[in-house]
């Protein structure tokens, strides 16, 4: 499945993906729709964040290395703050 998947990216995008599978990362959910695994590339936490709060789930912003890793997650958004601007000791 891999390789398959990694044959149809030009070689950086393909060797950025393979970099982060090997490090660990969780598949996003983009990558989980593209391979057929999933219905939806919504964005998960955003969707627990938005249920929580009795509000609609419809147009989430797509699950992504990028989106999860900015404030635009709504489900990610205080810890990516706090993280921010938080000082090194």
């Amino acid at each position: 499945m891999r390789g398959k998947y990694l044959s149809d990216k030009n070689p950086m995008e393909a060797k950025k993906t393979l970099g982060m599978e090997e490090a660990g990362n969780t598949p996003t959910a983009s990558f989980l729709m593209k391979i057929g695994k999933i219905q939806s590339a919504g964005c998960r936490l955003c969707k627990i964040t938005r249920d929580a709060r009795g509000e609609s789930t419809d147009g989430l912003a797509a699950e992504m290395h990028g989106h999860i890793n900015s404030a635009g997650c709504e489900g990610m958004a205080t810890t990516v703050m706090a993280a921010h601007h938080s000082t090194p000791s």
